[in-house]
Formats: structure tokens, sequence, C-alpha cells
């Protein structure tokens, strides 16, 4: 099982469109910071104040609303929620960062990474060689989901620093940009929440790409997915049909994960994460399992 580990790790670290995806988070990372700016420097405008109440009455103000966010609305795309405070002092790192991690921004380009780990081997002789070497071939797919596992703590880590210091850079005229050491304790179980949410979605993603062996398909509903679809399907079946689906889905959960969440919010989304994870990766290794290799 090690040495599988350390195979797909060696494969991971070679494949360059895994860090063309990384590369590609990096970069749009520095755009959202980019677009931070301009939203601070519209409200620090001297007409601020007129516009932002124009645009309370319009209903378009975009504010950090934490717990009370309310019920999930039928949205699709990707939202980020930019903290705001009441006194117009600057959020910290922290809370940008975990606000970046709720809106499932990393996700997209995780889902294409994942699919295009997971479906790469098809196109090459490895998967068939070690398979005639390996006594149990369930081994061979765990081995990725664990070397799956580190890209996305890889991942977070990259995005977290590249935010960091990007904000420090980009929002230079408006003070320091503090860490935000306070929210320490709560971040970590955020981290973890998202961790696991984020595995869990991959999970999925990993069980269409396995049974599929389609690399357009997996990328089209991880990207369909992490942007919202299901649910805005949900929405509409819970009004047409009257069952509750919404609050189950992976990214509903993900959506709530902010500085200022309840903690049974949190619990819960831990809950769903590690529930969902279990059941996609159990599929995807049964199927991978009694699948002949080709």
């Amino acid at each position: 099982m090690l040495n599988l580990i350390h195979m797909n790790l060696y494969r991971m670290a070679k494949t360059k469109s895994l860090w063309s995806c990384m590369l590609s988070m990096v970069f749009f990372c520095i755009f959202s910071c980019y677009m931070v700016s301009i939203d601070y420097e519209m409200h620090h405008a001297p007409n601020a104040q007129t516009v932002g109440q124009e645009n309370e009455q319009s209903g378009i103000v975009g504010v950090y609303e934490g717990a009370d966010a309310g019920e999930p609305e039928s949205t699709f795309g990707i939202t980020v929620q930019v903290p705001e405070k009441e006194n117009g002092e600057m959020p910290a790192f922290l809370e940008f960062y975990n606000s970046d991690l709720a809106s499932g921004i990393i996700l997209l380009f995780l889902s294409i990474g994942c699919v295009i780990y997971f479906n790469g081997e098809q196109k090459s002789g490895f998967l068939k060689n070690i398979a005639g070497q390996t006594r149990h071939k369930s081994c061979i797919f765990l081995s990725k989901i664990v070397a799956n596992m580190l890209y996305i703590l890889v991942a977070l880590l990259i995005y977290g620093v590249t935010q960091f210091i990007a904000l420090q850079l980009i929002l230079k005229g408006y003070g320091p940009i503090r860490f935000g050491t306070e929210y320490l304790s709560e971040t970590f179980l955020l981290l973890l929440a998202n961790f696991v949410l984020y595995l869990a979605f991959l999970g999925g993603i990993s069980l269409i790409t396995t049974v599929t062996k389609s690399t357009a398909v997996g990328i089209t509903v991880g990207i369909m997915a992490a942007c919202g679809l299901p649910a805005t399907f949900g929405v509409y079946m819970e009004k047409l049909l009257h069952v509750t689906i919404v609050k189950y889905l992976v990214t509903t959960n993900m959506h709530q994960l902010l500085i200022g969440a309840p903690q049974k919010n949190v619990l819960f989304a831990l809950g769903t994460g590690t529930i969902s994870a279990a059941v996609y990766y159990f599929l995807a290794t049964v199927y991978f399992t009694r699948k002949d290799i080709v």
C-alpha cells in the first residue's frame, strides 16, 4: 500500500496538468483579491453612502451575513460573501480566507485536477501493469484517494499563502491586513469541515469519472456541481415535491462555513461530508475492483 501511495504521489508530481490547475488557481486568487480592492475603493468613495443606500433599497448589496444567511436560494455560479465590519474596520485575513473557501472557488480547480488525475492512467499501461502485481486491486484506488487528499491540502495551503500576500500588497492603501489570530480555533474547525466536504465532493466526481472513463464528462459535472446546479434543482424539487434535499448537499453545507457560523451548522456539515465521502469512495472502490482492467 505504501509503495502504491508513493507511486501515485510521483505520478501526481509529474503530471503537468495538475500543476497548471494549481497555477490557474493562484492567478484566480490574485484576481479575486483585486476585485476585493475595487469593492473597498467603491465603498470608501465620496458617494459610497448614497450608492450603498440605493443598492440596499434595490436589494443588490452584498454583505457578510454569517450565521443568519437565511434559506438557500436557487442561484447558479460562484459567489463570494466579502466580509464587512459595521464599524468600517478592515476584516482579518482569516475572514477573507474562510469566505473564499466557502464560496467554492478552489473547488472548481480541484474538480478539474481530480478528473485529470483519476482518468489520466487510462491512456497508458500504468494501470494494467500495476494491477497484475497487486494482491488486492482495491488498494490501487485507495492509494489514489490518499494522494488526492494530499493534493487538496496542498491546494488549501497554496491558496492561503497566495491570498495573504496578495491582500497585503493590493490592499496596503487601506492599512495592514491583520492575520486574525482570534479566529484560529474557529478556522481550524472550519478548515476540517471544508476539507471533508471537498473530499466528499471530489469523491462523487471520481465515482462518475471512474464509471464513465470520460474526462469531459467528469470535468463538466464537476464544474456544474461546484457552481450550484444540484442546489438549483433541489430548491425547485422541494417546492414541487416537498422533499428536503438542499440542506444535505455538499455545496450547500460548504457555503455556510463562514466565520461566525453556528457550531451546530459546522458539525452538521462535517457529518454530511463524512457520510457522503464514505458512500462515494466505497461505491467507486467496489466498481473499480470488480471491473476488468483493459
